[in-house]
């Protein structure tokens, strides 16, 4: 079965890095430092039989302290999308990083679907060190924790079939549990790869960002996001500006922040 309706929601942005601030040892490619824009997103899967939100983007008053930029609010663009609290059944976080997992109160009965290694990791001692806990809010993984221990979160151990036409894949690397999706749709595959590449770039030129957890794991989720494309599926980076011109717009007066992922 095809999900009807697959979008990805930009609600934000981030100036002032570069390639050198951003992939991992750039001076060993040789190359040109040059200036990068990075966008931030959440998707949502809308089928006859279930919404399901895949991240819940940044807390704006936190996206403020960390110096973002904020083009609409994720609370009013799931509003203005009709994806409020009794229309969620169940949320998809692929990985507890703070631009992730920023509205989860506004929707304290759905499940939580994570994987089992990304809720050790941030339940461990080390999901507290410094490199680590830098890009993490703890309020929120104290939110995603208490709501395990409630029995409210599906633990994933790998991958998953989520429902008809949505699988979960274990890949890591940019975090313990980084979780992609493949999902169908009326229109073709799509892979929503979340941060197991935050730009195109990194997959083509197989260039790690700086941001990760294993190295190893990163290179192997850059081949197999890369065989995924020779199937015939749409790949959906997670954070380049590009997946705005990649794929249609949405008809409606969320066009400038929402494209139509097929």
């Amino acid at each position: 079965m095809a999900t009807s309706e697959v979008l990805a929601i930009r609600y934000g942005s981030r100036g002032g890095l570069s390639r050198n601030d951003y992939y991992l040892r750039f001076a060993t490619y040789g190359e040109p430092d040059a200036p990068m824009t990075m966008d931030y997103f959440f998707w949502v899967l809308r089928s006859p039989d279930e919404t399901i939100l895949v991240d819940t983007g940044w807390n704006p008053e936190v996206a403020a302290r960390r110096g973002r930029e904020l083009h609409i609010s994720p609370a009013e663009a799931m509003e203005r999308l009709g994806v409020r609290a009794d229309t969620v059944s169940r949320l998809v976080l692929t990985h507890l990083h703070w631009d992730h997992t920023g509205n989860l109160d506004r929707f304290p009965d759905a499940q939580l679907v994570v994987q089992e290694r990304e809720l050790d990791f941030w339940g461990s001692p080390m999901g507290h060190r410094l490199q680590f806990a830098a890009h993490a809010e703890r309020s929120d993984i104290e939110h995603v924790l208490q709501a395990d221990r409630e029995g409210r979160v599906q633990r994933l151990r790998g991958d998953a079939d989520l429902a008809p036409g949505i699988e979960a894949r274990l890949v890591g690397g940019h975090s313990a549990g980084q979780t992609i999706l493949l999902v169908e749709t009326g229109s073709g595959p799509v892979v929503l790869a979340s941060d197991a590449i935050h730009y195109y770039e990194e997959m083509e030129r197989d260039w790690p960002c700086s941001l990760l957890v294993d190295v190893a794991e990163t290179y192997a989720g850059y081949d197999l996001l890369r065989e995924l494309e020779a199937e015939g599926r749409a790949i959906v980076a997670g954070h380049d500006p590009l997946v705005m011109e990649r794929f249609p717009p949405f008809d409606g007066e969320l066009g400038e922040y929402v494209v139509c992922l097929r």
